[in-house]
């Protein structure tokens, strides 16, 4: 058991917690709700789910794969699409008769099982996925060793999980320290917001006990929003509503969607689990502590890149070139929207990381722009905050309880930008 499940309380708490997460889709209705939120067209739901669809099918092994937690099919359509032969497991009925109804004719097997204790012989499967599974459940040590249990020597595990080095990268190892909001995502006696994170020392000593390798660990999800937090940005985007009403843009703007999935397929998911939320891991069934051993090497490796600002260095883990960055950012970054959406992530990086070099890979008519609308930004800031200030004490600022000086700052704000700063008139007298 974690640290956290450590004593007979905890482990009554987190027993509480997967009753609970385990009877909460048991109910039709709540079926019905979710399966058409995960087709719904807003905001990053359809990126999460071409970026998590993309990524199983990256790493599935088969022919034979059982889906667990299988839900409404979402990562067991598109195998059974691709040839796989599947079957899907969940512990609601009404989960189950929803799959069957979205796979209509498609051939696939529907069992009804725990994810803890699966209705299947040893080594039955080639491969066992889990999508948005085990982010629910405390209990993923368990989980694993189960589904292990199913699958054939040499086969293969992929499911995703948040990030312990991501919340801990952000604010620490002291959960004190977390802002509510995290820490509330921590609780296991918070049902409702729980939310199971690994960390990578964790899952290393994990596999080596359980005679497991790690095949990859796949971070994404960095600007995805709703329950998929990036607490590296949380203090300047996340918790901000123009954030919100950006990221609601993907559903609707394909320029940007196209440009958030080459984000995070060509960049995020080749970094570390500290740089996002979320994370795919992929586990062999097969004992190889020095694999193990060499990939917690390499994920130092990449962190300690990141810490001395050193993108060159980077570069040795990354897909494509300096150059072909940025030439694919010259395409992608010319949709305003898609500029004004990296110009948030920009400004933040730039001042959460000084001195890292981005302008490598940039293209340059933004490294030309973003600056400017980051000095044009403060200068707004500060005209604002004139004009918000110069009533305050003033006899005259409140007539019969009514605040009188209300809308004249618009006003003020254009004449100081114009006049004061010289934004519009040339230099400032």
């Amino acid at each position: 058991m974690s640290d956290r499940s450590a004593g007979a309380g905890q482990e009554r708490d987190d027993a509480a917690l997967i009753r609970w997460k385990t009877a909460a889709w048991q109910d039709p209705g709540m079926v019905g709700w979710y399966s058409g939120r995960m087709v719904q067209a807003e905001s990053t739901n359809h990126l999460k789910n071409v970026i998590e669809i993309n990524t199983i099918k990256r790493f599935a092994r088969g022919p034979s794969i059982v889906d667990i937690g299988i839900g409404t099919g979402r990562a067991a359509l598109p195998l059974v699409a691709e040839g796989y032969r599947l079957t899907g497991i969940d512990s609601s009925q009404a989960m189950l008769d929803e799959s069957r109804r979205l796979a209509a004719d498609r051939p696939i097997a529907l069992l009804r099982g725990d994810l803890a204790e699966l209705p299947c012989d040893d080594g039955t499967f080639d491969c066992a996925v889990a999508l948005n599974v085990l982010v629910h459940f405390p209990n993923w040590r368990e989980s694993l060793l189960e589904w292990k249990r199913v699958v054939r020597r040499g086969g293969r595990l992929i499911f995703d999980i948040h990030s312990l080095d991501h919340a801990t990268g952000a604010y620490g190892s002291d959960r004190d320290r977390w802002p509510e909001a995290l820490r509330s995502t921590d609780d296991p006696q918070n049902f409702n917001q729980f939310i199971s994170r690994i960390g990578v020392a964790e899952l290393v000593s994990f596999a080596d006990a359980a005679g497991l390798s790690i095949a990859a660990v796949v971070p994404y999800g960095a600007f995805l929003g709703g329950g998929n937090t990036n607490w590296l940005l949380y203090e300047e985007l996340e918790s901000k509503l123009r954030w919100k009403r950006v990221l609601s843009w993907f559903a609707r703007d394909q320029a940007l969607f196209d440009l958030g999935l080459f984000l995070e397929e060509s960049l995020i998911s080749h970094l570390t689990p500290r740089v996002a939320g979320r994370m795919f891991v992929i586990l062999d069934n097969a004992p190889d502590a020095h694999a193990n051993a060499a990939f917690a090497a390499d994920i130092a490796s990449r962190g300690a890149a990141i810490d001395r600002r050193d993108f060159a260095a980077l570069t040795q883990w990354l897909p494509l070139t300096p150059d072909a960055y940025r030439a694919q950012l010259e395409r992608l970054l010319r949709p305003l929207r898609c500029r004004h959406f990296f110009f948030l992530l920009y400004k933040t990086l730039v001042a959460n990381l000084p001195g890292f070099d981005f302008d490598a890979a940039l293209p340059g008519y933004v490294r030309e722009q973003l600056p400017v609308w980051i000095a044009n930004e403060r200068l707004d800031r500060e005209a604002v905050a004139i004009a918000r200030s110069w009533s305050a004490g003033c006899d005259f600022k409140i007539k019969h309880g009514v605040d009188v000086t209300v809308g004249i700052e618009y006003s003020l704000v254009a004449a100081l930008l114009a006049k004061y700063f010289g934004v519009f008139g040339g230099p400032p007298p």
